[in-house]
């Protein structure tokens, strides 16, 4: 048995003896593009980066041994190379030291950058140093593809962040869109009515408005003391696409709802199941190659088109011709029968459509409830027609706010009523039975 265990012993000793020693082993390369945007990178000693380095304002360290096998695009930063490049080195702006061990297979382009070249580091292409670079401004860019053009090993975790960045985004969107109908429910009213008068209009105003700050925004950067009016105007752009897609996002809720579900959500709800359903669509969109884009970038500018025609909401669309919605209760109308109520004596029972064709010696109309409820007051508030608070509140948001006010929009016949938003054939239903139930006349509304 003691001889037993000094041979394990023994055998233990020469496996971590044999373990511990160097041994010459070859990284893997790593098989994907890298784009560095001011944060530090560091290729170690025996890595490939099987792909392009794409450097915007970081700091970037190749050591020796390491290899890139691909081009190396530098747009600002600090770049120290010590290893080996097997393609082209590109940069415009920034510091690039190339230290004795240095390696560029391809050409060197430095336009309006500073080069540190140790004598004893290797170009074996050309440099060029000018402006004139054929294709300058487009090639470099090219590396950086989109994923779907690359294939991609795919682990549990890389999926499951995936997941979780789809849903975090997805329930922002969700939530933004419930917070725009909270705080700007009548703007995003007009914008949707906006966008269903005049789609083709919008969806022009919407490309025009794009063209015209892409390229002010490229003359502004030139002059590059306007260079803080272009962040401004970028963040005034991106403010009126979100608010845009937001709008497109509660249409399609409230056409879900109608559509499929045949009935009147409530506009938040609408809002956000809308944005939810809208953003998974562009998301699975977007997946298809090189086309998926293109209708999720259409929806983008009818949605900027829909922001910029109505200032946000601020106005309806189109101008000529006013806004039934935007509109409030005529004020004279109601006061003419304000006065027509005091001139009536209190004591006899009325209603409005008939008491002029009344004959005097007839008797009064016997109604179903106490006369008292059934005289017509402008004053009388519509909580008085048990309709529920849903309803309630969906009429005051449409400056109906008396039984007056509610007789008045019906003259003008059903689709005055339906046309306020979350209100439905159902809630008209219940509407003019409460009405019929405290004794109003509506044979000819």
């Amino acid at each position: 048995m003691k001889k037993f265990t000094q041979l394990l012993l023994v055998i233990t000793i020469l496996v971590i003896f044999t373990l511990a020693l160097p041994t010459g082993v070859r990284a893997a390369p790593l098989t994907d593009d890298r784009t560095v945007i001011g944060e530090t990178y560091t290729l170690e000693s025996g890595r490939i980066l099987d792909g392009n380095l794409n450097v915007i304002g970081g700091v970037v360290t190749i050591k020796e041994g390491a290899t890139v096998n691909g081009n190396l695009f530098v747009l600002g930063g600090l770049v120290t190379i010590d290893g080996t490049i097997n393609g082209d080195l590109t940069a415009v702006g920034g510091t690039v030291n190339l230290n004795a061990s240095a390696v560029i297979e391809g050409d060197l382009n430095s336009p309006a950058s500073y080069i540190n070249i140790n004598p004893t580091a290797h170009i074996l292409g050309e440099r060029t140093e000018s402006w004139s670079l054929p294709g300058m401004g487009i090639e470099p860019f090219v590396n950086v593809r989109p994923q779907f053009f690359r294939p991609r090993t795919f682990t549990v975790l890389s999926i499951l962040t995936q997941i979780g960045k789809t849903l975090g985004t997805a329930l922002l969107m969700v939530a933004l869109g419930a917070l725009l109908l909270l705080i700007m429910p009548k703007s995003a009213e007009r914008m949707t009515r906006a966008l269903l008068s005049s789609p083709w209009e919008l969806l022009g105003y919407g490309a025009l408005t794009g063209l015209v700050l892409l390229v002010g925004g490229i003359i502004f950067t030139i002059t590059i003391c306007l260079i803080p009016l272009v962040i401004l105007i970028g963040l005034a752009f991106a403010m009126a696409v979100l608010v845009g897609w937001l709008a497109l996002g509660y249409e399609l809720g409230k056409r879900i709802a109608s559509g499929i579900f045949r009935t009147t959500w409530h506009p938040v709800l609408a809002a956000a199941l809308g944005n939810l359903v809208l953003y998974l669509v562009a998301k699975g969109l977007n997946l298809i190659p090189c086309v998926g884009w293109f209708p999720v970038f259409i929806t983008a500018l009818f949605g900027l088109g829909m922001a910029v025609t109505t200032l946000l909401g601020t106005y309806p669309y189109p101008r000529i011709g006013s806004d039934d919605a935007d509109i409030d209760p005529v004020v004279l109308f109601q006061k003419e029968q304000s006065d027509k109520a005091q001139q009536t004596t209190v004591d006899q029972p009325f209603d409005l459509d008939i008491i002029q064709d009344t004959p005097p010696q007839a008797p009064p109309l016997q109604p179903e409830v106490p006369v008292e409820e059934v005289v017509l007051k402008p004053e009388v508030p519509i909580e008085e027609l048990n309709l529920g608070t849903q309803v309630n509140k969906t009429l005051k948001d449409a400056g109906l706010t008396t039984i007056q006010d509610v007789l008045n929009q019906l003259e003008r016949g059903d689709d005055a009523l339906l046309e306020i938003s979350g209100f439905g054939e159902k809630s008209l239903g219940d509407l003019k039975a409460a009405l019929l139930r405290l004794g109003y006349d509506l044979s000819q509304k």
